[in-house]
This record gives C-alpha cells, structure tokens and sequence, in this order.
C-alpha cells in the first residue's frame, strides 16, 4: 500500500506553517486563504571565497598536530564532498585525519544569485568540530565527507523558486508578499516596482489590476503581461499619468482600461524628477481603452540628454476624445504600427516635436495627424553676403561670443542650477548652451563640471535677468557650492533638415477660407476677393466657390498668395461670408556646410522672393514635423463617438482633418483613405475609384510638360 499524505490544516488567515511544523511529503491547507503549502528541499551550488589563516588542523599521521591554510575550496553538496587545495605539499596520506575551525571557510551560493557571503562549518552543521579522515588526491589536495547540504523552505505548492532580477505579480497575491517567487507574488503593479531596481523584470499574471498611479518606474525595468488580452491595468488617479518612464524601460503585454482626465497619459516623463535619457522607453504590444487620455506624452522639456524620446510597436489606441501620442517641446518619437480609433487627435506634434510614423493608422475621431508650429529660437544667423530676390542659398555668420560665469547655484534634489554672468547673456528660454569649466567643491574634493556623465549642452529653463538663467543640470545625491570660473555658450551646430529659418520678418500665407455662411439665393458661384498683401513684393491670394441647392457648398483655395503680415478680409458677393485662415511662412533646411570660423552656407527649399541685405537676421528653429509613410485614414472627421462615428450612422469624413499643418509645421506623408485615394502630401492623389490624378504638383508638372507641346501645334 502507497505512503499516505499527510496534510495538516488551518482556517486563520495569513497562518502558515513554520519549516519545524511540516515533514517531507506533508502539506499544509489554509481554507481561509485558499492556500497550500509544502516542503521544498534543494541543494545550493557553492564558490569559495576566501579561508582564515590555520582553519585546517591536522589530528593523526606524519602532520599530525600541524594547521594548515586552503587557498582553495569546492563543495558538492548533492555527495557533501569537500575538496581543498593548498598552494604547497600538504604531507597528508589518505586516512589522516583533521578537524575544521567553525565559520572558517566563506561561500556564496546560488540561493541569493551569490550576492552574500556565507562561513562554514556552522555550528549546527553535522561537520562543525568532529574529526574525519582525509582521501588524497594529490600532493597538494584532499578531500574529506562533510554531509550533503541542502535548504529547506515552505513554499506553495507548485510554486517555484526564489529567482533574482524577476518580480511576480498576481490577482491573489499580497503587497507585503516578497514578490521573489509566483507563489509569493505582490498584488499590484506599484508594489513590485516599489522593489525593483535597475535591471529587473516585473512579470504581470492574467487579471485586473487598479493601481494608485503614477507609477514612476526606476531606469532599465521591464514590465512584461501574460497576454494582452488578460492583463488589465485601471489608474486609479484620473487626474495623473499612469507610467513615468526612466531610460531603458520596456513596457509590454498589458491593456489599459477606466477614464482619465483629458491631458493624463498611460505612459509619460516624470515631471517631478526629469532625467537624463541616454536610452529611450520602449512601449510594445499594448492597447488603450482609457477615454480622453493620452497614449503616449513625450514632454522634451520633462527630460535632458540627448533622447528626448521614447519608440512604440503595436500600441493601440482606442481611446475616445483622447490624443494617440502628443509630442513637444522638442521631443521625439519613432511610431511602427499604431492605430488610433476614435481618437480627438491621433498624433499630434507641437512646439518643435517631431516622429517618424510606418504603416500606422487613423481611423474615426476628430483629426489624423496634427503638426503645429516651432520650438523656441535656438541661435540667430546674421547675413553676410547681400543676396538678390528669387535666391535659395545664403551665407550666414554664425558666431557668438563666450560669457563669463560669475556664480552658480546648485540645487542637487531638483537638478536646477541658476547660473550668473559677468555681462548680458542674450539667452532665451529655450536655447541650448553649452557649460564648461565650472569648478565646484563637493564632498568629494573640488571638481570641474560638467563631466560629461550628462553631457554639456544644456537648456535654458528660464531668464531671471540679462544677467542670470537657469538650467537643470541633473540631480546628485551629493551638495556642490560654486568655488570659481566656468564659461556659457550658445550651442551653435551645423544647420540641419528639420530647423526652419525666415529672413528678418516673419511672413504669411492664406493656408484656407472657411464658409462661415454660405447664403442661399445663388444662381451661379458667387466671386470671392481676398484683399492683397501691403508687400511690394507680395502676391493676392485667390479662391473660387462652388454652389449647392443656391448655397456655398464649398471654397477651393487656388493661390495661397505671399507676403502678407496680417489676416486679410474677404469679400463674398451675394449674401454669403467666409474667413481666412493664415499659415507662417518657414524656410526649411535643405542642406549647409560645416560652420568655419562661424561662417555656413544654407539652401533652403524654396526661392525667398524678396532682397535680403547684410546685417539680416536669420532665426533657427526646431520644426514640429510628422514623417508618415503608408498611413491609413478611415473616416477622420466623424468624432470620438464609437457608435455615431459610424458612415451607418450618417458621419461624414472631413479630408482636411486628416493632415493638418498649423503654424509652420510640416506633415510629409504618403497615405490612402477609405475612399481610394492615395495621396502624396498635397502634391498628387490618385483617386482609385475614378482612375484620376490630381493635386498641385501634378497641376505644375502637366502644365510645364504639356504648354510647350501645344505652342509647337500652334496653340495658344
């Protein structure tokens, strides 16, 4: 007849048993807390470390009465065999026997991933002060029996080891659980992560977790679901993002449901500590439910270094009235198969932030993919060489001189340094500058920052006077007080495709006309005027009408004039009216030369239509830009509302709200909608439905190829 198990049982909650309470083979059932447990007994690979001076002492044979010192030692502990080794001629012969000092020789083991040491003989060990003989195996080795050696624990059933660098989390675990093993996991996300440190992976089991967010992930933590379909994150905190990120982090494998405040985001910077990023966060496999969040908030002014960014695949977002990614302050993304679906803004770029989106997604929702403006001016060019209207390429000294610092003010807990001047420092927020030299006495001694550990440009934060900024320089752990010198410089770089300049004055086009009455009573399309810039050089814009059922139906903008400095009116005939919407007009980098001796050569792309003279200023900029190849629209402009979004439903696509480009941003994009259009920017679309070709660059292109055919006809 089998060996019967024995299990012994408990109703108290949290009541387990002790290693002295169970026997091998015995279990342990708690009902109240659904739990059991048993015994688990392993052995534990070993490496010598170190051995006391004499632990060896000889007690019969040709040594006996002799201390002897192992530099050496190996323990199998499945046979309890020891080998030691000595650097000379132990003079032992097989059957001699010894004795070992207690707690004389230092282990580490693999129970802890050999983080500690550990001394043997211990008192209880069945070794510690008995005599055994010795087997020889060389002249300067032997090898003595001290017992197997094993651990036991109290482990659930089924559970596992203890394994390092890895955080269990489950439905039915417990925050004060170590989180060391399945059987031992924490009940929340926060909690494991509250353990966790650099380099280790937080495993999520199936289930739905409510989390008292932000949860502010320490640098190189990964957080890794079961499957994105059973694993289910709700914040908490509507008001607060849910992730802050650090460098290195990976997040994967999770679903994100509940609702948050419209500006909260699943996965954002830390506001509160902003760190250098040498690294960018990784966000792969995941889905958002959250109505009006933000997928992803890549916030550059919450980070310094030069990876202002995180990268996504496979992140998508159905979250209704809510932003996909929202990208500023100069930071970036790179985007691989995201999909938006009800989204108030799919991806949006603002004040110099800038993606590049692949084989991505809009579908429903309000707008597609929103570029809007620049980031703040980062340096001036002056022009050096007079140049005629109707030129792209202009010489520009770029040169700036080198302040002197006078003080430096340190902050350690924040990162914020206010840096002071010996004369006007001319910075704005916004620029970046570069610090060298700056001696400051720390604990450590007097040291010479920076140090390159977070490199040495830095940005401008903010202006307190002509004479002192701030920056944040990064946190320490350490105090720093100025003790002398230091210099600040703007960061002058090679001018490159993604800034945008403009020659003295800021200049505007009309970018579109909106109906905002579109009259009844019309026979035939009424004549639209818009008024002409005050530029000599300026052109007027022009657009045309189209009517339905005696009403505007729609405006065609034809010319988008130049030269304008202020909104014009436009005039409608009949009793319809209409207004204008203006764009900045930015010249974007093509390509330069190296700055030499603070002179660069730039070409912009496009003929700037105007004289400039010498002495004119020419401002950098980063420019908010989205790259998006082969990115589907469907149905963008029918609202967040999952149902009445629907075409089923009456919802009309607005194919302006697709790509917008406010304020000097640029969407460069190929793409194709619900209806077959594939689309190349605004230059050519090819609707095919219809079979046709359309757009302006094609308009040019059949226009300059096909007039000089027609005059050679004779033609007009």
């Amino acid at each position: 007849m089998a060996t019967p198990i024995k299990i012994k049982r408990s109703a108290v909650a949290g009541k387990r048993p002790q290693v002295s309470d169970l026997g091998l083979g015995e279990l342990a059932l708690n009902t109240f807390d659904a739990e059991l447990v048993t015994l688990r007994q392993r052995a534990f690979n070993h490496t010598f470390v170190s051995s006391n001076n004499n632990s060896v002492n000889v007690q019969s044979g040709a040594e006996n009465g002799n201390q002897k010192t192992p530099n050496g030692a190996t323990y199998v502990p499945s046979t309890g065999v020891l080998t030691l080794d000595f650097g000379s001629a132990h003079g032992l012969s097989t059957g001699d026997t010894i004795s070992l000092d207690n707690d004389s020789l230092t282990f580490t083991c693999d129970a802890d991933n050999y983080q500690t040491n550990h001394t043997y003989p211990r008192a209880t060990d069945p070794i510690a002060g008995v005599t055994t003989a010795v087997t020889v195996t060389s002249s300067t080795q032997f090898t003595l029996n001290v017992g197997q050696g094993y651990s036991t624990e109290v482990v659930r059933a089924g559970a596992g080891a203890t394994v390092t660098n890895v955080w269990y989390v489950t439905k039915d675990g417990k925050d004060d659980n170590t989180g060391k093993k399945l059987g031992d996991a924490k009940a929340t996300i926060k909690s494991a992560v509250g353990s966790a440190t650099e380099g280790d992976v937080i495993r999520v089991s199936a289930g739905t977790y409510t989390e008292n967010n932000p949860i502010k992930l320490p640098r190189q933590v990964s957080i890794v679901g079961d499957s994105l379909r059973e694993v289910t994150v709700v914040p908490q905190n509507a008001g607060s993002d849910l992730f802050h990120v650090s460098p290195g982090n990976y997040i994967t494998e999770l679903s994100y449901t509940g609702t948050m405040n419209a500006g909260s985001a699943i996965v954002a910077f830390d506001p509160d500590t902003i760190k250098y990023f040498a690294q960018s966060a990784y966000i792969r496999n995941c889905t958002n439910f959250v109505t009006n969040s933000t997928g992803m908030k890549i916030d550059g002014s919450k980070s310094i270094g030069p990876f202002k960014s995180m990268v996504t695949d496979s992140f998508t977002q159905y979250n209704s009235n809510g932003i996909g990614v929202s990208i500023t302050n100069e930071g970036y993304a790179q985007i691989v198969s995201m999909f938006t679906i009800n989204s108030d803004v799919g991806i949006f770029c603002g004040s110099g932030g800038q993606c590049d989106v692949t084989n991505s997604n809009s579908s429903f929702g309000n707008y597609g993919l929103i570029s809007e403006g620049v980031g703040p001016r980062k340096y001036s060019g002056v022009i050096n060489t007079a140049q005629d209207a109707n030129k792209d390429s202009f010489v520009l000294d770029l040169s700036t001189p080198t302040r002197t610092i006078t003080g430096f003010n340190y902050d350690n807990v924040s990162g914020i340094a206010t840096v002071s001047t010996s004369g006007s420092h001319g910075f704005e927020v916004g620029m970046g500058i570069t610090l060298s030299s700056i001696s400051l006495n720390c604990p450590d001694g007097t040291k010479s920052y920076p140090d390159g550990k977070v490199g040495y440009v830095f940005e401008v934060k903010s202006v307190i006077s002509p004479t002192s900024f701030t920056t944040n320089v990064g946190v320490s752990t350490i105090t720093h007080t100025y003790n002398s010198g230091g210099t600040a410089k703007l960061d002058i770089i090679r001018p490159f495709d993604g800034q945008v300049v403009y020659f003295d004055s800021l200049y505007q086009e009309v970018k579109k006309l909106t109906i905002t009455d579109a009259g009844s009573g019309y026979t035939s399309p009424p004549t639209l005027t818009i008024d002409a810039p005050g530029t000599a050089w300026g052109i007027q814009a022009t657009a045309v009408a189209t009517i339905k059922d005696g009403s505007i139906d729609e405006i065609t903008l034809v010319s988008s004039g130049r030269g304008y400095t202020s909104t014009p009116n436009v005039t409608v005939t009949g009793n319809g009216t209409a207004s204008v919407v203006m764009k900045d007009k930015y010249y974007s980098i093509t390509k330069s030369t190296p700055v030499s001796a603070g002179i660069s050569t730039i070409t912009v792309n496009d003929n700037v239509p105007y004289a400039v003279g010498v002495g004119s200023t020419v401002p950098f900029y980063k420019q908010s830009r989205i790259i998006a190849s082969s990115h589907s629209f469907e149905y963008i402009g029918t609202g967040v509302d999952p149902v009445n979004s629907l075409p089923a439903k009456g919802a009309v696509p607005i194919q302006d709200n697709e790509v917008d480009d406010r304020n000097g941003g640029l969407t460069i994009f190929t793409s194709t909608d619900q209806a077959g259009q594939f689309r190349i920017g605004d230059g050519v679309i090819i609707d095919q439905q219809t079979g046709t070709i359309s757009g302006n660059f094609y308009s040019k292109s059949l226009f300059s190829t096909m007039t000089p055919f027609i005059l050679a006809l004779g033609g007009d």
